[in-house]
């Protein structure tokens, strides 16, 4: 193609019959549908001049313009190898959320470090600016794939994250390999995972790269929603950090940090692979938890020193230009953010600042902690620039820590979604942060209680960076409870429009809960409410069930057991009254097991 010709190209949206469009000087009219992705190509008049970084000094903008007068400022990003003559190649990925006709305007600049600029006129229009242009859009697919269906993932106001035209939902997700782009697969990496174990769940019709190379991680992601993960979290650079393998750059930087890396250019092969395994994901199920720092000082500091500067603006920009598309997606400033190099307030918000004023999505900004969450998290309560959570609690009780997280963010008058991203079982180990996969431990200790108190789950695992497969029998175990707890929700629960309240059930047997240095607690039944209308008791051990305190009810109420080790209810239902004391019963069997007792109002 030649003198700034456009094309556009369906990306995500696999199960589409769209076909590609061409047209020169803009004037397009395209279908696609809803919450799927476009992929536009921008072919440059000529190569960038000698001496320029066409990611840094280029700078590619579409304006679009929704039926109801939205505007989404969308980034594009340079896709042609480092020294490449002849004319360049930007393109850019946009996902439509609503149906009717869309317009969209170009805006191509040229200017020193341009691309980091949020000045709209900065630099001077070169090539394709000005190109414009419009789309149709369908409305939603039913039968599309995965969250393609339903939209966006957002936040809405709650204690949980929702779907723009679908449900409330609820993380069940992995933690490990925080490492899991350290792919063997991929150009320019490390070869620290394999993934050889999932080259069997890999299926024909999926995708793939290089003959072969791409279907084990494909695979890897075709396991884990096969057995109920709806979430993973990856770090997309981890240079001077503990693993060492992951980055988004151009070359073979010094992994262990240093001032001479060039952290300007990026691998384009590299970070389409990375796009091939993320669009799969979406379509399988599962949500993208994007993290861009660990805790290690040589991490935080490999970009600008930990300050803001164009290293790390372009990073950030770069991520959300070839990532922000997909829709279901959350962006993790930093793992541990004050942990060795504390990185502080300040510097979070800023680069929060940054996040917002790029990404067109207004994706669901968190940050991750060491010490005490709730004191050290406290300055991003209230505060429109974080719409989640990512909580580290080693070996808390995560029942508590969960409600005391609610309450603190509804405090603040914005209430936010309560994720445990880091967390472990008291086994007796001497290395407080050492995890172990222990299925039926993390069913009682953490999973159900969790849930019931209003919270949601990742779990990191006894392999931590060394994790090759996500089916070993503890962990199939594991994937089998989180699917169970996770559909009770869904299917059974209006969980979005509940709170906590354990005081409801009394006299009821506990289960001691290690904390490390000898200090156990009581873990009591877990009780999750909305007033009127339902109870979900969990009981971690249901020798003794008490009794239920319905004495601010009214009406006649239905109780029914479900089994939360084999995922069915099970016995005979019991009836429970309002404006009493109400005896919980035994269970059907089984009763030194943990049970889940849902009480629904009768009719």
């Amino acid at each position: 193609m030649s003198r700034g010709i456009l094309s556009l190209a369906a990306a995500s949206a696999l199960w589409s019959p769209f076909q590609g469009l061409s047209a020169e000087d803009g004037d397009i009219g395209a279908v696609v549908w809803q919450a799927s992705t476009m992929a536009f190509e921008f072919d440059g008049a000529r190569a960038p001049e000698e001496g320029d970084n066409p990611s840094l000094d280029y700078r590619l903008q579409v304006r679009f313009e929704s039926p109801t007068g939205e505007v989404f400022q969308v980034p594009g990003y340079y896709d042609g190898p480092v020294g490449e003559s002849g004319p360049g190649k930007w393109k850019l990925r946009f996902t439509p959320d609503r149906p009717g006709e869309w317009s969209y305007a170009v805006s191509f600049r040229k200017g020193h470090e341009i691309a980091v600029s949020l000045d709209p006129d900065a630099g001077a229009a070169v090539g394709f600016d000005g190109r414009k242009g419009s789309m149709v859009v369908q409305p939603l697919d039913p039968n599309a794939p995965g969250f393609h269906k339903w939209g966006r993932l957002e936040y809405v106001g709650g204690h949980y994250l929702k779907f723009r035209n679908g449900p409330h939902w609820i993380r069940g997700g992995v933690d490990s390999p925080e490492n899991f782009l350290a792919f063997a697969g991929f150009d320019n990496t490390p070869a620290k995972h394999h993934y050889a174990a999932h080259l069997d769940d890999w299926r024909e019709g999926d995708p793939d790269w290089g003959d072969g190379k791409g279907k084990p991680i494909i695979g890897a992601i075709n396991s884990l929603a096969a057995q109920g993960v709806n979430s993973i979290y990856f770090l997309v650079m981890n240079i001077g950090g503990d693993g060492k393998d992951v980055w988004p750059f151009a070359g073979t930087p010094d992994p262990k940090g240093h001032s001479d890396n060039d952290n300007l250019h990026f691998d384009h092969g590299k970070l389409e692979q990375w796009e091939t395994v993320f669009a799969h994901a979406q379509r399988k199920g599962i949500a993208l938890h994007c993290v861009f720092n660990e805790a290690e000082t040589a991490n935080k500091r490999e970009l600008d020193n930990g300050e803001l500067g164009v290293e790390r603006k372009l990073y950030y920009r770069e991520m959300i230009a070839r990532f922000g598309h997909h829709l279901a997606l959350s962006w993790n400033l930093c793992e541990e953010f004050n942990a060795d190099f504390d990185l502080g307030p300040d510097r979070i918000r800023a680069y929060a600042d940054y996040f917002r004023a790029v990404d067109p999505y207004g994706h669901p900004i968190s940050v991750h902690t060491a010490g005490n969450p709730l004191k050290e998290l406290a300055f991003s309560f209230g505060d429109e620039r974080f719409s989640l959570t990512s909580i580290q609690l080693n070996k808390s009780r995560i029942d508590t820590l969960v409600e005391d997280f609610r309450k603190a963010t509804a405090e603040a008058d914005r209430p936010l979604p309560i994720s445990m991203d880091e967390f472990i079982l008291d086994v007796g180990q001497k290395e407080s942060w050492k995890p172990f996969d222990r299925p039926d431990l993390h069913r009682k200790q953490k999973l159900w209680p969790t849930y019931f108190s209003g919270g949601q789950i990742e779990f990191i695992l006894e392999g931590l960076l060394w994790v090759e497969s996500f089916k070993s029998p503890k962990l199939q175990a594991l994937w089998k409870h989180v699917a169970t707890a996770r559909r009770f929700m869904e299917e059974n629960l209006p969980f979005w429009e509940m709170e906590p309240a354990d005081e409801l059930v009394v006299d009821e047997s506990t289960l001691p809960v290690g904390h490390g240095r000898g200090k156990p607690s009581d873990l009591e039944a877990q009780v999750f409410r909305k007033k009127g209308e339902v109870y979900a008791i969990y009981f971690p051990t249901a020798t003794d069930t008490g009794n239920l305190d319905l004495r601010d009810e009214e009406g006649k109420f239905t109780g029914r057991w479900f089994d939360p080790r084999n995922g069915v209810f099970a016995g005979e239902s019991s009836s429970f009254k309002g404006g009493k004391l109400n005896p919980c019963g035994p269970p059907p069997d089984n009763s030194g097991e943990d049970w889940v007792l849902l009480v629904r109002k009768s009719g």
